[in-house]
């Protein structure tokens, strides 16, 4: 086996093995384009024209494959909510009265919340109805 031929085999299996370790599918472009430098070389190109190959595959690959492939696996990950997010439509009784700012507490933690409706008197309910910045914000 000439020596090139086992750079090309070394570069496909490490550009492989890199991509599995990390997980980011973006270094398996550079595999395909090894490959397509390999079945150069069995065609009887020279080195000059292997790493020509290998360099237009890639870069092909890379700038039309790794985009779709990146689309493709964001769509079917589930995105996690925030703890925070999860407040979001949650109701509370008010400790005490609130008029603009105040501090409530949700899941035991004190949060500075902001009142964009009427004003809340103590004792009565309200809806938590969405994040701006680090305060809830509430409405009766």
């Amino acid at each position: 086996m000439d020596t090139i031929l086992k750079i090309w085999i070394l570069i496909f299996v490490i550009m492989i093995f890199i991509d599995i370790v990390t997980s980011g599918f973006l270094f398996v472009w550079f595999s395909i384009g090894a490959a397509g430098a390999i079945v150069t070389y069995l065609l009887g190109g020279n080195a000059i024209t292997q790493v020509i190959v290998f360099a237009i595959i890639s870069i092909v690959c890379l700038v039309f494959g790794y985009p779709m492939a990146k689309k493709l696996i964001k769509g079917t990950v589930k995105r996690t909510p925030l703890m925070e997010e999860k407040y979001i439509g949650k109701e509370l009784i008010a400790e005490n009265n609130i008029e603009d700012v105040s501090k409530i507490m949700v899941g035991g933690v004190y949060w500075t919340a902001q009142n964009i409706g009427h004003p809340i008197k103590k004792g009565e309910k309200f809806i938590i109805t969405g994040i701006k910045g680090n305060k809830l914000l509430i409405t009766k």
